[in-house]
């Protein structure tokens, strides 16, 4: 697994270009995949606008509620992302970057969200594709700008309500 670190950076440098390209463009997010060994790492960036509606720390009762919301979608990655079923993935490890919705950042600015996730997988050969619900969950993120990285090479793509399959 002594790959894996070096994926990880590879691919988030790509994703760090994308941002820059791109920089805070509402409704486009970014979706980093890894595959190493039996290990599936997603990395996904999103505008907290696009999560929540506003892009600063949640004023009112209501705004803290749909905070809340989002915080516990983004907390249950099976419900965003759906790994070939023949691998056998499950959730094994997740970080969410969120200063502005947790209440750790300034109260104006462009705030982003990311979150980290791994996944186990008992049959790692089956894994070629990845089907995204996050579009679902939050309809004002309308794209994901998907790149990837495994034993199958490099590929970048899009993902979208309509087109919600990344395969490679």
């Amino acid at each position: 697994m002594k790959k894996l670190p070096l994926l990880l950076l590879a691919l988030l440098a790509g994703l760090a270009a994308a941002h820059e390209q791109h920089a805070h463009q509402h409704g486009v997010g970014q979706l980093g995949i890894v595959v190493e060994g039996e290990q599936l790492t997603l990395l996904l960036e999103a505008p907290q606008h696009d999560l929540v509606g506003f892009e600063r720390a949640a004023k009112s009762a209501r705004e803290q509620l749909t905070v809340q919301a989002a915080l516990e979608k983004l907390r249950s990655p099976a419900r965003l992302f759906a790994p070939t079923a023949a691998a056998q993935c499950t959730p094994a490890e997740q970080q969410i970057d969120a200063p502005l919705l947790e209440g750790k950042g300034g109260s104006t600015g462009h705030g982003d969200v990311e979150a980290r996730y791994v996944f186990r997988c008992v049959n790692p050969l089956a894994l070629d594709s990845l089907r995204v619900s996050v579009g679902e969950e939050f309809p004002r993120l309308r794209t994901l700008e998907v790149s990837f990285s495994g034993p199958k090479g490099q590929k970048a793509g899009r993902v979208d309500t309509r087109h919600p399959l990344f395969s490679w």
